[in-house]
């Protein structure tokens, strides 16, 4: 989850990243973190549904290490 406040110039300016899985505040500064969008298509149960999510590494590598067919490293 992502909180932004407004500028001066009313421009968009990133100020908090929360992880969705755990709910903790992952820090803007010395920290990575994985951030995935999607807007769902036509003949989707959630046609022109639009999702958006942030995971800190912990919840990311738990995520992905519940996959059938592991990712591919590049």
């Amino acid at each position: 989850m992502r909180e932004y406040q407004t500028g001066m110039r009313e421009e968009r300016v990133l100020s908090k990243v929360v992880c969705n899985g755990c709910g903790r505040e992952i820090p803007l500064r010395g920290a990575d973190y994985f951030h995935a969008e999607k807007t769902w298509g036509y003949f989707s149960e959630q046609d022109g549904r639009q999702d958006a999510f942030d995971l800190c590494e912990e919840c990311y590598r738990k995520m992905t290490e519940g996959f059938r067919i592991k990712i591919e490293e590049k």
